[in-house]
């Protein structure tokens, strides 16, 4: 196993604890830092050490009731960290290492958590639960662990089971539905019947009926065979409706889960429901607490996303048996809609209240509700709008704002036109509102009119615009967040005519405030990280009338780099203060990114200041775990594509850096970016990447032939090992063996049970294309030698990737492309000199089928048409 593997752990010698785990738990939940963290450090000993023992020693240490509960927990949250990460990657490791235990080991583990079920301490027996669930989501799938769930409802249906072990059991089977539905599928009569038990109108334990509920709702996916008949679907929507009629508030919220849940799964089956749903729904909105209200609206907003899913269907056609619309929000608008006017009128007291509120949840309602119904949606707000826009109680004026900005994107352009030029003025007016929740709202209905209806934004009105602005990102910081944002959809959508722009007049004073804005001494993460967004896109689309302007930034955004550099190395920083030092560094070389990559050509007279960007890049990139990191390799390929052969100096320095990202595989999105770093140095460098091309080429096939990366980080290889062919041309040739025996490989990746999942098709699509991509460089790098006779016994390979592609269905147009591009590629390097390959290319009758489908393509036809010359050059 690779060094550091976790699943290393799993076959690790024994070594025993100097301190019993009780105490190291104990230690781990003391304030003390101390006695604490000494205990971590001693837990990931053990952990690493003797993984096994590890895991029997805290499943005994969650049931041993001589010591707090506090420990308890915390070996039961060690024990779920031992099966679970935020990281995909370390996910992989970890199930690979619980697999990787002896069976009897598993078999005690698993044993030990489904008697923690009975614990007498309700948090001890949920971690147990979500222990299970974790287990079960690795085993279930492997089809091991099949007595979980005939297990799990035996226990429920136990007339002697206790009602504590009951709703533990429903507790785990809602988790377990959760984490593999697709494997749960034929299970799902007896699941169902079990959660029927719990949630029975003579059920008279609300705990027992409320996690029974939210089993339902975490179900609800996987019983598609059962809510497909009539009979068994009246049955489950009867259960919801009769758990919404509960006393116990938490089973009505969880019912109306699963409302929403049904709304998001089975909308084509609603239609006999939606009565009983409309009643259901509108009496929480109105009458309930806060927390039913919430989901009552969140049903509303998930058949307005079917909804508007379906009529981009039908529009696109993109489906051949589209989904019937039922128009449902349209028939429920006139009565549902005041009663979300009201909802929004119910805004927080505190400004600076982050939590999702009622109102917050009415506003994206009826966002969707707009983007649903269209045109329809205007008569039912904009009496309200027009009543409240200027009205003094500050609840009704912000709400008018608000239901303005949520509208915007619904109807038709032509019918909001008019309506946004008149309401304009008000909105900018409400910037200066002396309530902070108005002028909040106000910078947000600003931001979407700049981005849905720009047009009506004239010279006069962009001047005023551009002044109220500058003045708003001097306000409260969540208010200048959405003026950012609004900055950056205006500069999204400027057009460059000729030398100038629309922005041009306002692009000094808003970079530089935008700079002073992302460093003001109350900026948290998201407004610095939304003021450098605006700040790049200002750069990104500025005119050539601005360039100066951006040359002026370079030197005052190294300098405040430099600053960042200077207080790392002085040291005593807090683990809050690293992190927002590294996210100003992310941020600076993103904007330092943007301005040279602006610049391109028109960037001589700053290329002064490359060597000191790039000593600072390397002393980011050596700072250990950096938030920088990933801004920090892209803005390397930036400097590598303004410098050209000249990068060639700061090989040495970055050398090593680039050797150590590549080989840092447990982190797919840095490793991707050092790849692609690769790409630009070799088209930079050209054959001056030839001394370190060894070590760069190993380093890519060993990452290409690595099961544990990420696969989305193959295509990028493969396209990096072509830059790098197409750099040194006939000196890849000691590699071309390794590299083609790779591209062989990749072509025989195939999918074929996964055909209907999107995100597969696409990867294929994107593996093909860099495989062509990569095939066409080495040849045309060989070709360049005169050393294209090396790529000949290849080609058999490359034909059959080709015939693969004329024969799949759900070939991209992408792929197409790429294919067109290499049959003309071969025809004219290889067509004439080798008389086998001339008669093969102008007999194929795939090659036709590929060129013929290019030449129905706008995106493909200039390549197909390129295909069609070169082999007509043949004849």
């Amino acid at each position: 196993l690779p060094q550091g593997d976790p699943a290393a752990s799993a076959l690790a010698p024994t070594r025993k604890m100097s301190t019993p785990l009780a105490q190291i738990l104990v230690n781990a939940c003391d304030p003390d830092d101390s006695k604490r963290v000494p205990a971590e450090k001693m837990l990931k000993e053990f952990e690493a050490t003797n993984f096994p023992s590890y895991l029997q020693g805290l499943c005994e240490q969650m049931q041993n009731s001589k010591i707090p509960v506090n420990p308890r927990i915390q070996a039961g949250v060690q024990l779920k960290n031992t099966l679970v990460s935020r990281s995909e990657q370390k996910n992989l490791q970890l199930e690979k290492r619980w697999l990787m235990l002896q069976p009897q080991v598993r078999s005690q583990i698993k044993m030990r958590m489904l008697h923690s079920l009975n614990l007498p301490e309700q948090q001890l027996r949920n971690i147990a639960a979500q222990v299970v669930a974790k287990v079960a989501k690795i085993e279930i799938p492997r089809d091991q662990w099949s007595g979980l769930i005939p297990q799990l409802v035996h226990v429920i249906a136990e007339e002697k089971t206790t009602d504590q072990l009951k709703e533990a059991c429903f507790t785990t089977l809602g988790y377990v539905c959760e984490e593999c539905p697709k494997k749960l599928q034929n299970h799902s009569n007896m699941i169902l019947n079990a959660i029927a038990s719990g949630m029975a109108v003579k059920q008279s334990n609300s705990r027992i009926k409320l996690e029974a509920t939210k089993a339902l709702a975490n179900s609800l996916p996987m019983v598609k065979k059962n809510f497909s008949h009539e009979k068994e679907r009246h049955l489950i929507m009867s259960m919801i409706f009769n758990a919404a009629k509960s006393k116990d508030s938490n089973v009505r919220y969880a019912s109306i889960q699963c409302l929403s849940e049904v709304a998001r799964t089975y909308y084509k089956h609603l239609d006999s429901y939606m009565s009983g749903c409309y009643k259901l729904t509108s009496e929480a909105i109105q009458n309930e607490h806060d927390e039913i209200k919430k989901q009552a609206i969140e049903f509303w907003s998930s058949i307005c996303e079917q909804e508007i899913d379906i009529q981009e269907e039908i529009e696109e056609k993109s489906s051949s048996t589209p989904r019937k619309m039922y128009g449902f929000m349209k028939k429920a608008a006139s009565q549902l809609i005041p009663n979300l006017l009201k909802c929004l009128t119910q805004q927080s007291e505190d400004p600076e209240d982050d939590e999702w509120n009622v109102a917050q949840a009415a506003a994206c309602c009826m966002e969707l509700i707009a983007q649903d119904i269209g045109d329809d949606i205007l008569d039912h707000v904009m009496p309200f709008i027009i009543k409240n826009m200027r009205n003094e109680n500050w609840r009704l004026r912000e709400a008018a704002v608000i239901s303005f900005a949520c509208v915007l994107a619904g109807p038709a352009k032509v019918k909001m036109r008019g309506l946004v030029k008149d309401a304009f003025p008000h909105i900018l007016k409400h910037m200066k509102d002396n309530v902070p929740q108005v002028k909040d709202s106000a910078a947000w209905c600003v931001g979407k009119i700049c981005e849905e209806i720009p047009e009506i934004i004239t010279k006069d009105i962009l001047r005023v615009l551009m002044q109220t602005l500058l003045h708003g990102l001097n306000e409260h910081p969540k208010i200048a967040v959405h003026v950012c944002w609004a900055i950056h959809n205006l500069a999204e959508e400027v057009k460059v005519v000729g030398n100038t722009s629309a922005l041009s007049p306002y692009f000094q004073d808003t970079v530089a405030a935008l700079l002073k804005t992302a460093f003001r001494n109350d900026a948290d993460n998201n407004l610095q990280h939304d003021a450098f967004e605006a700040f790049n896109i200002m750069v990104y689309t500025a005119a050539p009338d601005s360039f100066p302007m951006i040359k002026q930034l370079i030197p005052e955004m190294m300098n405040r780099l430099k600053m960042t550099l200077e207080r790392f190395q002085r040291g005593s920083l807090s683990l809050s203060d690293s992190t927002r030092l590294s996210n100003m560094q992310a941020q600076l070389c993103a904007g330092l990114n943007y301005a040279y990559g602006k610049l391109g050509k028109h960037a001589q007279d700053v290329l002064k200041f490359i060597p000191p960007l790039m000593n600072m890049l390397i002393a980011i990139l050596n700072l250990p775990g950096s938030e920088a990191h990933e801004e920090a390799l892209i803005c390397v390929s930036t400097v590598a594509r303004c410098t050209h052969e000249e990068f060639s100096i700061f090989m040495k320095g970055f050398g090593p850096q680039l050797m150590k990202f590549l080989k840092e595989t447990s982190s797919s999105k840095v490793c991707s970016l050092a790849t692609g770093v690769v790409g630009d140095i070799a088209r930079a460098l050209e054959l001056k990447i030839a001394p370190y091309c060894d070590a760069i080429v190993t380093q890519l096939m060993t990452n290409a032939q690595n099961h544990g990366l990420d696969q989305n980080v193959k295509p990028r290889i493969l396209n990096s090992l072509g830059d790098i062919a197409l750099a040194i041309g006939g000196k890849f040739e000691k590699y071309l063996p390794y590299v083609m025996n790779l591209l062989k490989d990749a072509s025989t990746v195939e999918f074929k049970d996964d055909r209907d999942d999107y995100a597969t098709v696409e990867y294929l699509n994107v593996l093909r294309e860099s495989i062509l991509e990569a095939y066409v460089s080495v040849l045309q790098g060989l070709h360049d030698d005169n050393k294209d006779h090396l790529f000949f016994p290849y080609m058999d390979n490359l034909v059959y990737l080709l015939h693969k592609i004329a024969e799949d269905s759900d070939v991209d147009a992408i792929v197409v492309k790429a294919s067109c591009s290499v049959i003309g590629d071969i025809a004219r390097m290889l067509g004439a000199k080798h008389e086998k390959v001339r008669s093969f290319l102008l007999s194929n009758a795939k090659f036709k089928k590929i060129i013929d489908s290019g030449m129905t393509s706008g995106d493909s036809r200039k390549q197909a048409e390129y295909a069609t010359r070169e082999l007509q050059a043949l004849n």
